[in-house]
């Protein structure tokens, strides 16, 4: 028996395999299912977004817990050079990732220092003390997001303190502490200015 006749077989005996297996689907149900079509999805064309200010750092908000079954929510930044992004702090119940898509960000995250390029994702995990800055000479911009969603809440009530050219008072923070998951550390902001030669 020659090559191709046996490739033919084969070819035949898969075809009906899947034929088979196609008239079958049926009876297990997968038919009665079919993908409903979404009647939520949302687009965001670029530059789009809700707009604030966090000091010197521009936030655009792009998605909300509300909008994805509470399971992330985003938004891009732009860091000035020399500024610090937030001052040390950590969260309990959220990660949150950055990508980096113009410029360098330095992370820390604990006791170590990342430096992210342009490209490069970075995880900050819940439950450990962070904070963010642009040493670099250009703005440096970023995605953000948080897992789950929620803290787009507290950032826009944050940015809601700088509007007018306002500056938050210590009391503002306090209340930010007890209304989201937040925990400021303080206590390392100005150890962290003078090593990095940042500012807030």
């Amino acid at each position: 028996m020659n090559q191709s006749l046996i490739n033919r077989r084969r070819l035949m005996q898969q075809l009906a395999s899947f034929s088979l297996g196609a008239a079958l689907l049926p009876s297990f149900g997968f038919a009665e299912h079919p993908i409903p079509e979404d009647p939520t999805s949302i687009y965001i064309p670029p530059g789009g977004g809700i707009h604030g200010m966090v000091g010197d750092m521009q936030i655009t908000f792009k998605l909300n817990k509300n909008q994805t079954s509470n399971h992330l929510a985003s938004w891009e930044s732009t860091i000035q050079p020399g500024e610090l992004g937030a001052p040390p702090h950590y969260h309990t119940s959220f990660d949150e990732i950055c990508r980096v898509l113009e410029g360098t960000v330095f992370i820390m995250t604990g006791n170590e220092v990342t430096e992210v390029k342009a490209g490069g994702w970075h995880l900050r995990p819940k439950g450990v003390v962070h904070t963010f800055w642009n040493s670099g000479s250009v703005p440096a911009k970023t995605i953000d997001l948080c897992i789950p969603g929620g803290h787009e809440d507290y950032m826009q009530e944050l940015a809601a303190l700088f509007e007018n050219n306002k500056r938050p008072k210590p009391d503002d923070f306090k209340l930010l502490e007890q209304k989201h998951d937040i925990h400021y550390r303080f206590d390392l902001l100005k150890e962290v200015m003078q090593k990095y030669n940042v500012k807030l």
